[in-house]
């Protein structure tokens, strides 16, 4: 696995441990919409290893080809279905938690 990002975003909402919620309703639209820059290379239609702190990791596609250096937003790199599709929290989430993320090539 190569890592392709890593930043925190801040949760807005509370989530109990084994709860499901999805990304967008975890990270309100600001969060989401705060710049990273990608590390390596990413190619449209790949596959990303999506981890979040306290969250089961899941597995996402690129939506886009993005260099090394660029800045993207949490929500241009992988598809958006993915943002709205249930995802389990592992451990409670208190609304305000910084939250790591990290994007890896999933190989």
């Amino acid at each position: 696995m190569t890592k392709l990002a890593s930043f925190e975003l801040v949760a807005g909402i509370d989530v109990k441990a084994k709860e499901t919620t999805t990304v967008a309703s975890l990270f309100p639209m600001p969060e989401r919409s705060r710049e990273y820059q990608l590390l390596e290379d990413a190619k449209e239609g790949a596959k990303i290893q999506v981890k979040i702190a306290r969250i089961q990791p899941f597995e996402s596609t690129a939506d886009a080809t993005v260099k090394k250096g660029e800045k993207v937003t949490a929500w241009r790199l992988i598809k958006y279905a993915d943002f709205v599709k249930e995802i389990v929290a592992s451990d409670n989430i208190k609304a305000g938690d910084k939250l790591s993320v990290s994007y890896d090539t999933a190989e």
